[in-house]
């Protein structure tokens, strides 16, 4: 069990460490090739975060487990907003956008409902995964043209890429090798990940809605913390909400055209209905006061520690 525990951590650090290479040199190559900053920023803000999520389960759809992939996606999304809006709250009060309060909450709640609809005939394939990716290119859209509309100190902040002018071999060999160990650490990640739930009694659902979940929402709590910390409790509110959207629209959309993603009754009665509560109630803190008080994050973070204690309690017994 220590060996897997450890080559779960090995897998989980590289991950990470690929995805942040594989972004910066794909970023810098779209930039060498005249992109503008501002579409490749808008860009790498959305999509940087779930790179993780995305790997894990295409990696778990290659060895037709399609458990862990789902239960990774979900598991997400309920760490996003009880684990990381609850933790980021506590740091420091998060003011949210009024945008954030119109438009990409709403949806973010929406597009939870969505799936758990999607998932009522116990399989997530086909015209499911055509609905995702559709909504997934009009989300690009609607957030291309909101950004758009924001005053040019915002535009002028999405264009600030995290990468330098270096050659293009080196830019080439920079989003080769992030790709490389960003596959590594995610078979890494999966086959320890399985192992280990055989090792605890637990199932491979529950292991990604847990263990591998959390992992895959690092980045998402590092950068969220920072914000909050720095006080730019916008882009922590922000992240949130965007990966949300993304690991549904995006990562669900590609593992699902890869091959359907069979749905568990235990999924459909329980963490789809526990993902959607948390979009939920998210948003109507969000919206209510239009900020999330150290309180509301407590709460939501209590929520997020009670719910995963009791999905763990009810594995054991």
């Amino acid at each position: 069990m220590i060996e897997h525990a450890l080559l779960f951590t090995l897998g989980l650090v590289l991950l990470l460490l690929g995805a942040d290479n594989f972004l910066k040199g794909a970023s810098g190559l779209a930039l060498r090739y005249g992109i503008s900053p501002f579409i490749v920023g808008l860009v790498i803000v959305g999509l940087g975060t779930s790179a993780p999520e995305l790997a894990v389960n295409l990696s778990a759809v290659a060895r037709d487990r399609y458990d862990l992939a789902l239960g990774n996606v979900v598991g997400s999304n309920i760490a996003n907003v009880g684990l990381i809006l609850g933790i980021s709250a506590m740091v420091a009060p998060l003011v949210v956008q009024m945008r954030l309060v119109r438009v990409e909450g709403p949806l973010m709640v929406l597009v939870s409902g969505a799936l758990w609809l999607l998932c009522l005939d116990g399989l997530l394939g086909g015209f499911d995964s055509f609905l995702l990716m559709a909504g997934f290119v009009g989300l690009m859209w609607l957030l291309w043209r909101s950004a758009r509309e924001e005053p040019s100190e915002v535009q002028a902040e999405l264009g600030e890429l995290p990468c330098r002018e270096v050659s293009l071999p080196k830019l080439i060999l920079r989003l080769a090798i992030g790709l490389a160990i960003l596959l590594l650490g995610a078979d890494l990640m999966v086959d320890s990940a399985v192992a280990l739930a055989r090792a605890w009694g637990w199932s491979e659902l529950l292991i990604g809605l847990t263990v591998v979940a959390i992992g895959t929402s690092l980045p998402e709590l590092a950068s969220s913390l920072v914000a909050a910390w720095r006080g730019q409790t916008d882009i922590a509110v922000g992240n949130v909400v965007g990966s949300n959207l993304f690991n549904i629209l995006l990562i669900l959309g590609v593992t699902s055209t890869i091959k359907p993603l069979p749905v568990s009754a235990a999924m459909f009665d329980v963490e789809l209905p526990a993902m959607a509560g948390f979009a939920v109630l998210g948003y109507f803190l969000m919206q209510r006061f239009q900020r999330l008080s150290r309180v509301s994050g407590a709460v939501l973070f209590v929520l997020f520690v009670g719910f995963t204690a009791w999905q763990a309690w009810a594995a054991i017994v």
